[in-house]
């Protein structure tokens, strides 16, 4: 493993501890045993680093779903909040829905967030087609479990529930199937 993918796992950790919004490098740097002109000759800058956990973070939610297939349009939703509940997927849950929370005043969290929410919904969407949904409801059927499930994850970082979480998603699965027919 080479130095910058040691630091950028180091980091990870981090900032799944103390989030991105206020990340400097000299406290980063200190905390990982290193210097910050290190993190910014191996990421460029802050921007850079931001750039790589994100990258990261979508890189290893991404392989928690790939491949896996859907019989019914419920499937979905369950697939991904299986996925996304899974205590490996906490770090990279917690920099994307800092990072979709930031998005909205800061250009460079939208640059890093909207094509990977893209390719996300474009493979939801093909799911739910391959689920028997028709494919013109199937994009705002996905677009629709997208922000239910960031709005689950949200609720569940603020009172901890995770049985009402389930219990919601379970919600939503079903109403997946209703919208299918």
């Amino acid at each position: 493993m080479s130095r910058r993918e040691e630091l950028l796992n180091a980091a990870m950790n981090y900032v799944g501890e103390h989030g991105l919004a206020t990340l400097t490098l000299r406290p980063l740097a200190a905390a990982l045993g290193t210097s910050d002109r290190m993190l910014v000759y191996h990421f460029g800058s802050r921007e850079g680093l931001v750039v790589a956990l994100l990258d990261r973070a979508f890189a290893d939610l991404a392989v928690m779903w790939r491949g896996r297939q859907v019989a019914k349009p419920s499937d979905l939703v369950r697939v991904l909040w299986h996925a996304l509940a899974e205590p490996g997927a906490r770090v990279a849950v917690r920099l994307y829905l800092e990072a979709a929370s930031l998005a909205e005043t800061d250009e460079l969290w939208r640059e890093r967030l909207v094509p990977a929410t893209s390719s996300y919904l474009r493979t939801a969407e093909q799911w739910l087609v391959g689920a028997g949904m028709s494919p013109v409801a199937a994009p705002g059927a996905a677009r629709l479990a997208s922000a239910a499930l960031d709005g689950v994850l949200l609720q569940l970082g603020i009172d901890g529930d995770r049985v009402a979480a389930t219990e919601t998603v379970e919600l939503l699965a079903r109403q997946l199937d209703h919208l299918a027919g």
